[in-house]
């Protein structure tokens, strides 16, 4: 990792923890609110948040890029090394809001706001274990498709139009994954990798997009 990788990364890993601390906090008020009105069961808080951070994880990564490239170019950051600095730091951030929530739902656990169960989904199939990673590699997912939406506005609106679309493929996609992993889930627990895989490899083409809309992104801004 070269030294301005390194600063970039130091510098946006400093921000994001403080603004998810922020957006935990809030999920947490909403899930305790939630659990207090709601008639039915509810899934622990971890399922809740899991399930909440991939919309969290798209968003952020929007919102980053968007604020942050201009910034970077002005300050002599090249692009590759911007977005290898989102890239790491969106890894970092899913990371510690999984294990954040985590933390708090292990807390929960011991207040009437336990949950009833861990995740509300309709992948019958999947352990808990492998819900979790079905929920973090989703995520990551999200982040990529973020990344490519926001960096292709700065190459004009259609190939920004084009990226939303490629946004919403990403989403249809993941659905379409829960769909293979409950038919893999039937077969044997082995076959339910296989849709890990598959989404690795959508996460791994996203990203490689996105890396092609920022290297081409004009130097200069204004």
């Amino acid at each position: 990792m070269t030294a301005k990788l390194k600063e970039t990364t130091k510098i946006f890993t400093s921000i994001f923890p403080v603004w998810s601390l922020w957006y935990i906090g809030v999920l947490l008020i909403i899930y305790i609110i939630s659990h207090i009105f709601s008639s039915e069961g509810m899934s622990a808080f971890f399922g809740f948040g899991m399930t909440a951070n991939r919309t969290y994880l798209f968003v952020l990564a929007i919102i980053s890029v968007l604020m942050f490239m201009e910034w970077a170019v002005n300050m002599g950051i090249s692009r590759k090394t911007f977005y290898k600095s989102m890239m790491i730091t969106g890894l970092v951030t899913a990371v510690f809001i999984t294990a954040v929530v985590g933390i708090v739902s292990f807390g929960l656990s011991f207040t009437p706001f336990a949950g009833d169960y861990l995740f509300a989904e309709n992948i019958e199939h999947l352990t808990d274990f492998e819900h979790v990673i079905f929920h973090f590699l989703s995520g990551l997912l999200f982040w990529a498709a973020g990344v490519l939406i926001a960096a292709a506005f700065y190459r004009g609106f259609w190939p920004g139009m084009l990226s939303v679309l490629a946004g919403i493929a990403a989403i249809m996609l993941m659905i379409f994954n829960e769909d293979l992993l409950n038919y893999f889930g039937t077969i044997g627990n082995m076959a339910v990798y296989l849709g890990f895989v598959i989404l690795l490899v959508l996460t791994a083409l996203y990203s490689w997009l996105a890396y092609r809309v920022v290297k081409n992104i004009p130097v200069k801004f204004g």
